[in-house]
């Protein structure tokens, strides 16, 4: 290693972890001071605004101290600033001392900020919408989630004791604003032969109901329909689509 290089290597793991790493030589105290102090608040700045929730949930003092071990630690994979919301995820993947369900809240919270920017081609559409005929598209920009805890329910009067499956729909709507909204298990898995099968909305209908094993397709037929028209209401479903020929 060049001795350029060694300084440079020198200087940035004292900026990121001064305790456990020697300050370089002849370089002013209060100047060090000043870049150590902006580079960790640069980088918390652009993780805690995408993580309000989890700060709440595990306190001031507890949220600094893990900042401060992302900083000092992790060696992000991506020099995109934007990015280091998911790299602090990345880094929660090796971290053992928060609660259980705090990995997962996490993921969610970063979620809005991934579907927000969320790259999607434009969709088209069948002039009349037929969700049965059809094949239902989903809003572009989604995301669909489940997660072993209410997630979109803790706060720092509510921290679960218990696991408790929960599935949710996110997606972006044409106002670009991201919506949430919370599935029972049989929409989410419509949702998903919806989205993953080039099925009409009758065929993932009828498969659903194969699946759970109910006596009368038309009922959940009819059923699903309703569900899917809500959620057309809601923005959430765009529109319909001829079926792809395979």
């Amino acid at each position: 290693m060049l001795d350029f290089q060694q300084y440079q290597a020198q200087f940035t793991a004292y900026i990121r972890n001064p305790i456990h790493n020697k300050k370089p030589l002849k370089v002013n105290a209060s100047r060090l001071a000043v870049y150590k102090k902006a580079v960790f608040n640069n980088i918390v700045d652009s993780v805690s605004v995408c993580f309000p929730v989890c700060q709440t949930v595990i306190g001031k003092r507890a949220w600094q101290k893990l900042m401060r071990e992302f900083v000092a630690t992790y060696a992000a994979a991506s020099p995109i600033f934007r990015e280091i919301p998911q790299q602090f995820l990345l880094f929660l993947d090796n971290v053992e001392t928060v609660p259980a369900y705090f990995k997962q809240l996490a993921h969610y919270e970063w979620v809005e900020l991934a579907v927000s920017k969320q790259q999607s081609k434009q969709t088209i559409l069948s002039d009349l919408t037929d969700f049965l005929h059809e094949k239902p598209m989903i809003a572009a920009a989604h995301m669909l989630l489940e997660y072993d805890y209410p997630v979109h329910q803790i706060s720092a009067k509510f921290k679960p004791k218990q696991p408790k499956k929960t599935t949710l729909l996110v997606f972006r709507n044409p106002e670009y604003q991201v919506k949430f909204i919370e599935l029972n298990p049989i929409t989410y898995r419509l949702l998903q032969l919806i989205d993953f099968e080039n099925l009409s909305g009758e065929q993932a209908l009828t498969q659903l109901a194969q699946e759970i094993e109910h006596p009368e397709i038309a009922v959940i037929i009819e059923f699903g329909s309703a569900i899917l028209i809500d959620l057309f209401n809601q923005q959430a479903i765009i529109g319909s689509q001829k079926l792809i020929s395979v």
